[in-house]
């Protein structure tokens, strides 16, 4: 099991992609590039979701000790505890 402190999990925005990975810019302008999660060849629409979010200039979550994507977004109570 790997300790992972509140500071490693940074927003970033997606600079780059390449064949099996992602290259991210944090908000320190530090340069933090991950793998493709093994799931994403077999999954038809996670390259199109990266290109849009990619295009968006959205930011996301990512572990630069780990270099890893998060497979959860920024929510710590489920999105039922929510009202809009």
């Amino acid at each position: 099991m790997t300790n992972t402190s509140a500071t490693d999990i940074v927003p970033a925005q997606i600079i780059g992609l390449g064949t099996n990975s992602i290259t991210l810019r944090t908000e320190n302008n530090e340069i933090v590039k991950v793998k493709q999660p093994a799931t994403a060849k077999k999954d038809k629409v996670f390259m199109q979701t990266m290109k849009d979010i990619l295009k968006s200039g959205l930011w996301i979550p990512v572990n630069k000790k780990l270099n890893h994507l998060l497979h959860y977004d920024w929510f710590d109570a489920p999105i039922e505890s929510y009202s809009f």
